[in-house]
């Protein structure tokens, strides 16, 4: 909100550093915790309560969640936090109403450690007719189905003994969502964190002419000769562009000649191909005809955002060696509605070669386009992905801007998914070769790759730390020796201390086996040093970690594992672990989530395919769990395996993150499936040894991680961090426009300084 319903100057706080803050001078702090926070004292004016707008000018690369905490009387408390939002460069601001306050309030900077610049922090009462209008309009803007009902519901309360005061708490509190007749997060999530208002639009327009680098974009846009409508909108986004530097290249056939002729007379960058929207050949011409340095295949009629292009152009202009940049998407339902919002994570080669999730509206390189032949007749439906496909590898700098900057209206079919898949999974087959042992249809349109193995496959050594509980150690080795298809393996039981004689009469038995070996181990747990032990005294060239609560369920799960590890470039590989109950326990790590990292997926029920297919698809992770983890052992040895220094949690984390920096990816499979009986042999942290020991490891890793820990690349800045909300909307997003407004501001002041505010993935 912009401040307008102010009934007086807002008064400046004076804040005084209470927990997790370290001065840094000149307004400069440094958060030094997952909990930072001040104490201000309110102005008398604002004590009394009522509707009170707050406002902290502050700014930083990891701000998290601002937000008050008010004291009515009982202390600081969740019942009285206040979330605050961005609104503008620097700015952030909610407007609450209160009841009488008893003390100073709490203000939360941040939740998560890092440097920021505090300006000032303020606190204003509001005039409630002046704020009724701000609030009613935010309403419209967000929920506009519900914007007459909003209106009724105010107007009775405005109307009423609270007046103009009831109306505004109304809307504070929830609004259309007390009604009933919102129910769409994303509506109040795009109100809130994607519209730019007109006059920011117009202030983007004199930025976009003083970029430093300006590329230019030729987009391609075939147009089908129906769905007149959609096609012309697209072309009307394109000409309103905030961006100068485009040309627009329309591909169609006679159908579309009278709509072509219509945008040539309405912009001197607009030029017609003639020939089908859908033949590689007309598509070529186009790339023929393209003057620009980059090319965007507009496929299925997109409504861009006016912001699109400018920020990709900002994009490549300050990452002129991009291969490829892409962005998130939704669709538009027939009355203009946003919905189904699409949020990707940043380059991910391996769940691309599984599923084309960059979409189409990507940017290509036209160097590269044209290097590798441009478009190919032989895969059609999929010009464009297997176009991406020989433009691609894993080393590609490829860039992924979380900002929706493209709208699919659902009036235009999509392609067929079905043959569109087939027709990549024909096109990833041409270009792999031998390099692969099948493609496979997967999920939807996606693909598994089989990787092959060697003729004679390398040996697998399987590591076990256990300490009693012969039920899970029996349940675990009996599944591998008996289920499992792998030619050559060895089972390392590592025994840390048991004493019960069940368990030492079967550590007995199979110690006989000339494919198990028991390593008596004596020392007080530490995961990591157990581990470390074992692989060292390993024969196999690959290992793998495994926990005493495993059960194997697919025979080929070693196959699948070992043959992901021995990929080139590949780092530690995860499995697919589901809880005794059937429902996920493992499909990856995230970082950041709930704290220092958590399970995606956790407790979907087995079968759940999570968005677009993540939870079905071979895909890269920044993490997975030592539950089940197969490396090679020469990229164990040189990263130095498990830090010793984190005995029980996190020590996967801290090495897969190791394995990241060193140049590795970290890949998770839904191929490999186990049963995990999750700690059942070591109990929860329910002590208060065990709670310190844990307490201390996030520390470990907060300070050996930092801002790593915040941004997982595996995994979008528009969805949620918040513990058991994975995958839900994140208010406000971690990276999103009112980011990259900015960062965009302060290029424009000087557009010689890169400020790196926003970063493009």
């Amino acid at each position: 909100m912009n401040g307008t319903a102010s009934a007086r100057a807002p008064r400046r706080l004076e804040l005084s550093p209470l927990h997790h803050l370290q001065a840094l001078g000149a307004g400069r702090w440094r958060a030094v915790g997952h909990d930072p926070y001040f104490q201000a004292a309110l102005p008398p004016e604002c004590l009394s309560g009522g509707l009170l707008r707050i406002t902290a000018h502050i700014e930083g690369d990891a701000l998290e969640r601002p937000c008050l905490y008010l004291d009515h009387g009982g202390g600081w408390s969740e019942a009285g936090r206040v979330e605050l939002h961005p609104d503008g460069p620097g700015a952030w601001t909610a407007v609450v109403h209160a009841p009488a306050l008893a003390g100073p309030v709490r203000f939360d900077p941040s939740e998560t450690p890092g440097a920021f610049t505090l300006h000032a922090l303020r606190a204003e009462p509001v005039d409630p007719a002046a704020l009724l209008i701000e609030l009613l309009d935010q309403e419209a803007r967000g929920c506009p189905a519900s914007a007459a009902a909003v209106m009724a519901r105010a107007r009775t309360l405005a109307d009423g003994p609270g007046g103009a005061s009831a109306a505004c708490a109304w809307l504070l509190d929830g609004g259309a969502r007390a009604l009933g007749v919102s129910g769409d997060p994303y509506q109040a999530w795009i109100g809130e964190h994607d519209t730019l208002a007109p006059a920011a639009l117009d202030a983007l327009r004199p930025i976009a002419s003083r970029l430093p680098v300006r590329p230019l974009l030729s987009l391609l846009l075939p147009l089908p000769d129906a769905h007149g409508a959609e096609a012309a909108a697209c072309i009307d986004a394109v000409l309103a562009q905030a961006c100068p530097d485009w040309e627009l290249l329309l591909v169609g056939g006679a159908g579309a000649r009278p709509l072509a002729a219509a945008a040539l007379a309405r912009s001197r960058r607009v030029r017609w191909i003639e020939g089908r929207a859908d033949d590689a050949g007309a598509w070529n011409q186009a790339l023929s005809a393209a003057s620009g340095s980059h090319l965007m295949v507009l496929e299925g009629l997109p409504r861009l955002a006016p912001h699109a292009l400018l920020a990709y152009s900002d994009a490549l202009g300050r990452r002129p060696d991009t291969a490829l940049a892409y962005a998130d998407g939704d669709r538009l339902d027939a009355d203009g509605r946003r919905f189904a919002p699409v949020f990707r994570p940043a380059w991910n080669f391996d769940l691309f070669l599984a599923r084309d999730y960059i979409g189409v509206g990507a940017v290509f390189a036209l160097e590269r386009v044209r290097a590798v032949g441009g478009f190919r007749a032989d895969h059609a439906p999929a010009l464009a992905a297997d176009l991406a496909l020989r433009c691609l590898d894993a080393t590609a700098p490829v860039l992924h801007l979380p900002l929706v900057l493209a709208h699919w209206p659902d009036a235009v079919p999509a392609v067929d998914a079905a043959a569109a898949g087939a027709a990549r999974r024909g096109a990833l087959a041409d270009l792999l070769g031998e390099r692969v042992a099948a493609v496979e249809p997967a999920w939807r349109d996606g693909a598994r790759l089989r990787w092959p193995l060697p003729a004679q496959p390398p040996r697998a050594s399987i590591v076990i730390p256990t300490r009693d509980r012969v039920d899970l150690l029996r349940q675990c080795v009996d599944s591998i020796i008996a289920l499992s298809s792998y030619p050559d393996f060895e089972v390392l039981v590592v025994d840390n201390g048991s004493t019960g004689p069940d368990t030492l009469e079967y550590l007995a038995t199979i110690a006989s086996r000339p494919d198990v070996r028991v390593l008596r181990d004596e020392r007080p747990f530490n995961y990591s040093a157990l581990n470390n032990r074992a692989v060292a005294e390993a024969t196999g060239s690959v290992v793998v970690l495994v926990n005493n609560d495993i059960e194997v369920l697919t025979p080929d799960w070693l196959d699948e594992l070992v043959s992901q590890a021995l990929r080139p470039g590949v780092g530690a590989v995860g499995a697919m672990l589901y809880y005794p109950d059937d429902t996920i326990q493992h499909a990856g790590v995230v970082l950041g989530l709930g704290g220092v990292a958590g399970h995606v997926y956790s407790r979907a029920p087995r079968g759940a395919a999570g968005e677009a297919g993540r939870a079905a698809l071979v895909q890269e992770m920044s993490a997975v769990t030592a539950a089940c983890l197969a490396i090679r052992k020469s990229v164990w040895d040189e990263v130095g395996g498990l830090d010793e220094q984190l005995q029980v949690a996190f020590n996967d984390v801290d090495f897969c993150l190791r394995l990241r920096a060193a140049g590795y990816r970290n890949v998770w499979t839904p191929h490999a499936e186990l049963y995990h009986h999750e700690s059942a042999s070591r109990g929860s942290e329910d002590t208060e040894d065990k709670l310190r020991r844990f307490h201390s490891e996030v520390a470990f890793m907060v300070e050996r991680w930092g801002a790593v820990l915040d941004d997982d690349p595996a995994y979008s800045p528009n969805l949620s961090l918040q513990h058991g909300a994975a995958n839900t909307l994140a208010s406000p997003p971690r990276s999103g426009l009112h980011a990259w407004l900015r960062h965009l501001g302060a290029r424009a002041a000087d557009p010689r300084h890169d400020t790196g505010r926003w970063t493009p993935r």
